[in-house]
């Protein structure tokens, strides 16, 4: 597997929104385990958005790429003295490849030597305990941090259930 990474530039968003939603927001069916279908309706990005995240100062989104097919992105953004990691996602037939886990890697090791920071903040649905497992295998730990959901025109709730963002935390 010829696996690279780089920044996104504006020519790879169309590529990316499509592998985002897809990732977050794609049917169950698909056995993409990333999936918040079961509890948001909706679409996770569109191109305003990324074209906004795009002019972001202080903010990097990365993509991984195989064979010339991008298969993977994650965003790091500086705030204050940590790096908040964010709209992380594999393409749903890569994952479980270690696409993701290097990914993740690239997009630490990348920014804490940018910025100079050794502190990440990563937020997951408090319900998504599979996900939560993820990061602590990757050196996360649970700060026991909760904050709002975020409300959204481009989404909404589909469950009864109280939606929160749990915080994680890791220093490398």
């Amino acid at each position: 597997m010829n696996l690279q990474f780089k920044e996104l530039q504006k020519e790879d968003i169309k590529e990316v929104i499509l592998l985002i939603n897809e990732a977050y927001r794609g049917e169950k069916k698909d056995k993409a385990w990333t999936t918040e279908s079961h509890i948001l309706d909706g679409i996770r990005v569109n191109e305003n958005m990324m074209e906004e995240i795009l002019e972001e100062k202080e903010t990097k989104t990365y993509i991984a790429k195989v064979d010339n097919k991008i298969v993977g992105t994650i965003q790091a953004k500086l705030d204050g003295e940590s790096i908040h990691i964010g709209l992380f996602a594999v393409d749903t037939k890569s994952q479980a490849s270690g696409i993701g886990k290097k990914l993740l890697e690239f997009a630490e090791n990348s920014s804490s030597k940018l910025w100079q920071k050794s502190t990440f903040l990563i937020e997951v649905i408090s319900t998504r305990t599979e996900l939560m497992q993820y990061y602590i295998r990757r050196g996360y730990q649970n700060t026991n941090s909760f904050i709002e959901f975020p409300k959204s025109e481009h989404w909404t709730p589909n469950t009864n259930e109280e939606l929160k963002l749990l915080v994680l935390k890791k220093t490398i």
